[in-house]
């Protein structure tokens, strides 16, 4: 991953990662979920392995940040890069965030086991983009998995770029 030349996304992000549908109600049915699209979609060989490691890293600590998003996150072996996945969901999902506010969007990051620093990265740069005003908005208003890269590459447009 290159934040410079290519912002958080690895190339294009995939329209096939992005779930504008959630239906759980929960952070735990949400997590599966997605884990299983994302077998589903060939990125991950098992959906329950992969369910189990990020319901591990949510008893570590809750990734629901607040104001309806969560970054849940997990380093997976045999990635060769970050992979992010977004899900959205209409209805909110219970993610035990401090605020109590439900969560309507989720950015689910998988991260090369090898590359620690590339996680940190991955994480930081999420955070910063919606940070920015007006992203979280336009990212629910999107209908189509489309919709919400368009927003993502908007929001990344307008980030400052950070002096070295």
């Amino acid at each position: 991953m290159n934040p410079g030349a290519e912002g958080l996304w690895p190339g294009a992000l995939d329209p096939r990662l992005v779930f504008v549908d959630l239906e759980s109600k929960t952070a735990e049915g949400a997590l599966a979920e997605m884990a299983q699209r994302l077998a589903a979609s060939g990125v991950v060989k098992d959906a329950q392995e992969l369910t189990r490691r990020l319901f591990e890293r949510e008893r570590l600590g809750c990734t629901g940040l607040g104001s309806g998003i969560a970054i849940p996150h997990c380093k997976w072996k045999g990635l060769s890069d970050i992979v992010v996945a977004i899900g959205a969901s209409r209805s909110g999902i219970d993610f035990h965030a401090a605020d109590g506010v439900p969560v309507t969007l989720l950015f689910l990051i998988l991260s090369p086991a090898e590359t620690p620093a590339l996680h940190l990265q991955a994480l930081a740069r999420i955070s910063r983009l919606l940070r920015g005003p007006g992203v979280a908005e336009n990212l629910r208003r999107a209908s189509t998995p489309e919709g919400i890269i368009e927003a993502l590459r908007d929001a990344e447009t307008a980030l400052p770029v950070a002096s070295a």
